[in-house]
């Protein structure tokens, strides 16, 4: 799932993927090392659950954006109320490029990587 998001995203001429993390642990660090300005973060992850690590994203890096993707619609709830955006799994891959790009979008400074 995670190569083919980075394969999804790298092919698109305004995207680049800059990190893939495993589990939650290693996301929570490429976040701090790579400071990402969009985030695509599977609620269900080995190490925590998505929402915690959105929540940490939300707490310690507020300039950076959180895209929930997930099977689960009150994950969905729950990201949204955290400010996150949100695309359920079973959607076709448009939508989820398009929630990056409105994510981007919302930043305060002009976005290039995502």
């Amino acid at each position: 799932m995670r190569e083919n998001l980075r394969y999804l995203v790298n092919a698109e001429r305004d995207m680049e993927c800059v990190g893939v993390a495993r589990d939650a642990q290693q996301a929570v660090r490429a976040c701090q090392e790579l400071m990402p300005d969009v985030v695509i973060l599977d609620d269900e992850m080995p190490g925590a659950h998505g929402l915690k690590v959105l929540a940490w994203i939300a707490g310690e890096l507020p300039d950076t954006r959180v895209v929930m993707y997930t099977l689960d619609a009150d994950v969905c709830d729950a990201a949204h109320r955290m400010g996150a955006g949100c695309v359920l799994k079973d959607a076709n891959y448009e939508v989820l490029l398009r929630a990056v790009r409105n994510a981007a979008a919302s930043l305060p400074r002009s976005a290039e990587t995502y």
